[in-house]
């Protein structure tokens, strides 16, 4: 029988200036440089640490914080191991960044000590708290240095690698099975929406991943691959530079004007879920196109679900038919203002609720999520408006 591979390394160890360093089980070290820099001059990581029993990822800052991953272990890319899920939207992760660095500023005691517990929960890993790329952005487009470190920190500290699932990879894939369900008469095996699996936060993106040497046997492969994306997300969230996020051009002023149409041309319940209705198709028909393609629909057969079993599929998916709701109900209240922040907290909140066991939010927000699931009649996710609600499930 061949030995295992990494069967007898302890650790693999890669510093800033292109040292590396393999570790033994019997005590045995070997090292090596790569001659040059690995970690670009902007990157805020000193160096990063591979531990392949427990399957790891240790990266140092070069502010000599430690922050440590899971990484997965192929099949079982989301080890759950029944631990509830809690997603967070970012003014939360900014109070746990206050209860680690800042205390003080958490004036109500009571949220202070409801994040102290949020925090010991997630370190002694009895919790997943998944990061998404949204967090990613709002930490990213943080303009004071200071403060985004010490929130990029907390974020890739408490989340542990653990990963919501990009929000156009999970419509997408709902669109997809219900159009494949519908006219193949057959079930596609679904993505973990909570998982490790590297980059899952961008999943729904057209990006780059690190290229791995095809010399290297299979599982050295997979173990460069993840340790690269891990790595490339803590880069991302600590990197000093402040990023701009541009809102989509136009959609809020569009949605404004839909719903001013509604208000001043009023009708009954059932008119205006229709209107709303024909409003969310068309502005899903990028991504309907797309899931058309790759269930191989025919324009004829498309047309058919549009008009036939679009209402009623789309009660049936976690994520877009929550979002579908969201929508309808802030489209019925002619005095809403809408901002261009709203597409991205509907697409996150929505495919959150969808997926996980708990989702802590915004009041107004929480407010449209929990209309939306009653008219659902969905329950399973337990909605909160503050860690205190959030922590009281755990005591």
């Amino acid at each position: 029988m061949s030995t295992p591979p990494f069967a007898n390394i302890l650790a693999m160890r890669l510093e800033r200036d292109g040292t590396m360093s393999v570790f033994f089980m019997n005590g045995h070290i070997e090292t090596a440089t790569l001659r040059r820099e690995v970690f670009g001059p902007t990157s805020a990581i000193a160096a990063s640490t591979y531990l392949p029993l427990p399957s790891l990822l240790h990266l140092q800052t070069t502010r000599d914080d430690e922050i440590i991953f899971d990484l997965p272990r192929p099949p079982d890319l989301a080890p759950l191991r029944d631990r509830p899920t809690i997603y967070l939207d970012q003014n939360h992760w900014s109070t746990l960044t206050n209860a680690i660095h800042e205390p003080d500023r958490i004036t109500d005691k009571r949220e202070r000590a409801a994040a102290a517990q949020l925090i010991e929960l997630a370190i002694a890993r009895k919790i997943v708290l998944p990061m998404s790329s949204a967090h990613m952005s709002e930490t990213c487009k943080q303009v004071d240095a200071e403060q985004r470190y010490r929130r990029a920190l907390t974020i890739a500290q408490l989340s542990a690698g653990w990963q919501l699932r990009d929000p156009l990879a999970l419509r997408q894939f709902e669109l997809q099975q219900a159009l494949t369900i519908r006219y193949r008469h057959y079930c596609l095996l679904p993505p973990a929406a909570i998982t490790l699996e590297p980059d899952a936060v961008h999943s729904g993106r057209d990006k780059a991943l690190p290229e791995v040497s095809a010399d290297l046997f299979p599982d050295a492969q997979w173990a460069v691959h993840a340790v690269g994306c891990a790595g490339g997300i803590v880069d991302a969230l600590l990197d000093a530079e402040h990023i701009p996020m541009p809102p989509v051009p136009g959609w809020a002023d569009e949605f404004q004007r839909f719903a001013g149409f509604l208000q001043d041309n009023p009708t009954g319940k059932e008119m205006k879920r229709r209107r709303t209705h024909a409003r969310f198709i068309a502005d899903l028909e990028r991504e309907l196109a797309e899931a058309a393609q790759r269930a191989t629909i025919t324009p004829e057969e498309m047309s058919d679900w549009r008009l036939n079993y679009s209402d009623e599929d789309l009660r049936y998916m976690p994520a877009l038919g929550l979002f579908r709701e969201v929508l309808h109900e802030k489209l019925s209240d002619g005095q809403l203002q809408w901002a261009d922040n709203d597409l991205l907290d509907m697409m996150y909140l929505t495919s959150a609720a969808g997926y996980c066991d708990h989702v802590v939010g915004e009041r107004a927000h929480i407010s449209h999520i929990a209309n939306g699931l009653r008219r659902l009649g969905r329950t399973g996710v337990a909605l909160h408006r503050n860690l205190r609600s959030l922590v009281k499930q755990f005591e």
